[in-house]
């Protein structure tokens, strides 16, 4: 209220409340009857969605920010106020409040003074960004008026903008939504969009981007705001429904849920990709072949005491399956039939009546083959070459019949054409029909084939791991999950892609614990390769899976159009302090730089360690820290441990003393937040107030176990506590300098 503009912008809030009340009532009344005209009943029903949004939003906070802008040349100012979504008087059609995707709202978040403009269609309109407020409304009155630094005057007061803002510097009103507490859901975050955000958001629709974002640099809520910001802009091409969302797990899904509403889109699909694409594979499997669970390579890699060579074996053979050399060796498969299966000989007949012989060589039959139709699936160039050689032999056939002056009657050429169809048929004998499952089944089952079709740099020892335990897998009548995307390349290269191009748009979220293989075939669904893929590779903690560059995606799988790569590296969500000690155990392993995560800055306390005297005490220490915890007034702590039967053995001896203390495993759907206790790799894409990290000496000096803790530890917002042995503090733990964190 001490703000000098605080009156006259009450005052403009209310005359907005004013204003909608009367756009509500005037809504009411049309929507009121009842109406048998369809285009009638269209217009009410978007009308309708409107409504709702007035009276459960639109009321109680109609905008979050102003920006007031002179244009070049006029010199007119223009203040607009930046809501979540547009709000336009009725009669008039005048612009009460911008909607934050709107073109001219792009200057609230990258407008720099002197130098701002944005796009309407072609044009780019230029001006100068003269003020830029947020608000804090609650119940219709502003409790809080934030003037936010546009980069002239941070130079004028407080040296280079550059070099301050690198420095993790944040507005008041960023901090003080950046210190709320959390619940068990994602927030939208319209009203504070970074600029190095609002980029991604806006890029170009029809190419890929891939986003290089460390842990607390909105990667999920960026690419959920760009679904919103291109169903507003291209209404015209593009459909909300035919939007798809591939998150890690289900319960993540539940996780994001209310964001899209929020976001005013409520029909976007969303789904993981095995969910999506076992329905794909499961008619083509034999009756009776089942996948096996997801849940088995979790069960192999993150769970205690697992036999060495078998998660040897079977890192070589998923990593194999989901690789670009996999990609590579599908391709080389179909090459390896057509030239070993195909014998492409002469094709020919004699005229009977007068004695001509019609003839395709096979050199110009195979010619065609392999090149005039090389764009098109296996089956679909046979029988494009069935077509183009009834047009040759045709086109001969008739030239002779003009030459000599031969004009056959209509059982003359019925019988022609009859006899023309039965020796291409015979011929085309020759070409063998692929079985999708079959011939997948033969390359994974045959060491001498598959080291023939892959890439040499892939070993011997991985052709051989793959085919045994794969032989092994087939021979239970089962297939995995990393069989999947393989499966659906080859029906790709065979039949074509059932469902190309179903998916305008498409959000692959930690897209770093998909295979390039996965991606590749979410690209063949998708129009236009019109992706947002956005993922860490800090965080990619499925070392027999996941992507080890976006390399393999940049340089792999998206040649043309090319990807654009982005780079957040600014974290949001934790402490300076916690954040520090999250960086400490990354540059223990070799990744690059780009990867460590700059903490803005927002201070809080030093990341704890619980010296446990017995596992007793331990169990105590951590009930007693839920329950102070509990009573700061935190609502989601998670409890979490490295393996899940470590998880198992937490949830068993901390149930009596914490009665709503939920164990969460990959099974489950929903994340009900408040106190849980879960496996490190179930927390990926979460956020919580508080981190309670079991046994920290459980992890070792290796780059999974690092991406492991990292992801633990970069989770809570506002308390990080971790327990360990004061005997053995663990291989990466004992490395942290113990400036970092305090000692209880």
């Amino acid at each position: 209220m001490r703000h000098p503009d605080y009156e006259h912008e009450q005052k403009k809030l209310e005359e907005t409340i004013d204003l909608i009340d009367h756009e509500i009532s005037s809504l009411r009344e049309d929507i009121r009857e009842a109406t048998d005209d369809y285009v009638k009943q269209v217009v009410n029903f978007s009308k309708a969605k409107e409504l709702r949004y007035l009276e459960e939003h639109g009321r109680e906070k109609p905008y979050f920010g102003r920006v007031d802008f002179i244009k070049d040349e006029v010199y007119e100012r223009d203040s607009v106020y930046i809501g979540k979504r547009g709000v336009v008087r009725s009669d008039t059609f005048d612009s009460i409040v911008v909607d934050w995707r709107a073109p001219i709202a792009s200057l609230y978040y990258s407008g720099e003074s002197k130098d701002a403009f944005y796009r309407m269609g072609r044009e780019i309109v230029r001006g100068e960004v003269t003020l830029k407020r947020n608000f804090a409304i609650e119940n219709g009155k502003i409790t809080g008026i934030y003037d936010g630094a546009v980069k002239e005057t941070i130079n004028r007061e407080m040296s280079h903008p550059d070099d301050f803002l690198q420095e993790g510097f944040i507005d008041e009103f960023l901090a003080a939504n950046l210190n709320e507490t959390n619940d068990s859901r994602l927030k939208d975050i319209v009203a504070t969009i970074q600029s190095e955000q609002n980029d991604i958001i806006r890029a170009e629709k029809e190419r890929p981007i891939v986003v290089q974002g460390v842990a607390g640099s909105g990667k999920t809520t960026i690419a959920l705001h760009r679904l919103s910001y291109l169903i507003y802009n291209y209404q015209d091409s593009m459909q909300s429904k035919k939007f798809m969302v591939f998150a890690p797990n289900r319960m993540f899904l539940t996780y994001i849920s209310e964001v899209l509403p929020e976001l005013g889109v409520d029909d976007v699909m969303q789904s993981t990709f095995v969910d999506w694409a076992a329905k794909l594979v499961k008619p083509m499997l034999p009756k009776g072949w089942r996948i096996t669970s997801p849940d088995k390579p979790l069960a192999l890699f993150f769970d205690d005491e697992q036999e060495p060579r078998e998660q040897e074996v079977a890192s070589n053979r998923l990593r194999f399956k989901g690789s670009l050399a996999c990609k590579q060796a599908l391709e080389q498969y179909i090459h390896y039939i057509m030239d070993t299966r195909i014998p492409f000989k002469k094709l020919s007949f004699v005229f009977s009546r007068t004695k001509q012989v019609f003839a395709i060589e096979g050199s110009f039959i195979k010619k065609s083959f392999m090149e005039l139709f090389s764009h098109l699936p296996y089956h679909r160039r046979v029988d494009a070459l069935r077509k183009h050689l009834k047009q040759e032999m045709n086109k001969h056939f008739y030239a002779h019949l003009r030459e000599l002056k031969i004009d056959l009657d209509k059982q003359g050429l019925a019988k022609y054409e009859k006899m023309l169809d039965q020796i291409l048929d015979t011929y085309m004998v020759s070409f063998p029909r692929l079985d999708v499952f079959a011939s997948y089944r033969e390359l994974m089952s045959e060491p001498s084939l598959l080291r023939r079709l892959a890439p040499t740099e892939i070993s011997d020892d991985v052709i051989e791991d793959t085919c045994s335990s794969s032989h092994a897998l087939f021979a239970q009548e089962r297939i995995e999950v990393e069989d999947i995307a393989a499966l659906l390349y080859l029906h790709h290269l065979v039949e074509g892609m059932d469902g190309a191009g179903q998916f305008d748009h498409t959000v692959i979220d930690e897209a770093q614990d998909l295979s390039a293989l996965e991606i590749a075939v979410i690209a063949l669904a998708t129009k236009a390769n019109s992706l947002t893929i956005v993922g860490d590779i800090a965080q990619g903690i499925h070392a027999y899976r996941g992507i080890h560059s976006w390399d393999e995606l940049t340089q792999g799988v998206f040649l043309q159009p090319r990807a654009s790569m982005y780079t957040l590296s600014q974290s949001y969500r934790s402490t300076v302090e916690i954040m520090r000690c999250a960086n400490e155990i990354l540059k223990q392993i070799d990744l690059p730089i780009t990867v460590l995560a700059k903490p803005v800055l927002r201070y809080g306390e030093r990341p704890e360690m619980l010296l446990q005297s017995s596992r007793n005490d331990m169990w105590e220490q951590i009930a007693s820290r839920v329950k102070q915890y509990m009573d700061e007034g935190f609502r989601s702590i998670a409890i979490v441990t490295k393996t899940i039967a470590g998880s198992k053995r937490a949830h068993k001896s901390l149930k009596a003393q914490i009665p709503s203390l939920t164990l969460l495993s990959s099974k489950d759907k929903h994340f009900p937040g408040g106190i849980t206790v879960m496996p490190a790799f179930l927390t990926k894409g979460l956020q919580f107030d508080v981190v309670i990290l079991v046994d920290v000496e459980q992890y070792e000096r290796n780059e999974w176990d690092a991406k492991l803790l990292y992801v633990a530890m970069t989770r809570p917002v506002h308390r990080l506590v971790v327990t360990g042995n004061p005997d053995q503090p663990g291989q990466l733990w004992i490395r942290m300098p113990q400036e970092l964190y305090t000692t209880t």
